[in-house]
């Protein structure tokens, strides 16, 4: 079973639109960064709570940031949350990776037979 990465991970996060708003973001401060010659600034937050007595924790996500302008800033924060499952390494992932591999086990029984090369 691979192991989800980072990308993948916040990619799952509110369907992958914390990934969207994030990218839109980032964005939005360099061409302020660009346009005044000021600093802008995004951050993200991730909080983690358990969910009741399960492996899966609730992740509350939160972007923030900071556009220069002319004049001044515009800032913007946005915050929703996700629930997910971590494996017993603490990968976290949107579904339970609970499924095996039928075929390795099924190749350790003698069930399957292979073809070819």
């Amino acid at each position: 079973m691979a192991k989800p990465t980072l990308d993948e991970t916040l990619g799952e996060l509110d369907a992958g639109i914390f990934a969207q708003k994030t990218h839109e973001a980032l964005k939005q401060v360099a061409m302020g960064v660009i346009a005044t010659g000021k600093k802008g600034q995004v951050s993200i937050t991730l909080d983690l709570d358990r969910i009741g007595d399960s492996s899966s924790v609730q992740i509350k996500h939160t972007l923030k940031f900071s556009r220069p302008t002319k004049n001044g800033k515009t800032s913007e924060e946005n915050t929703t949350s996700t629930p997910m499952y971590a494996d017993n390494l603490g990968y976290l992932t949107i579904s339970p990776q609970t499924q095996d591999d039928l075929f390795k086990e099924s190749e350790k029984r003698g069930n399957v037979t292979k073809i070819g090369g």
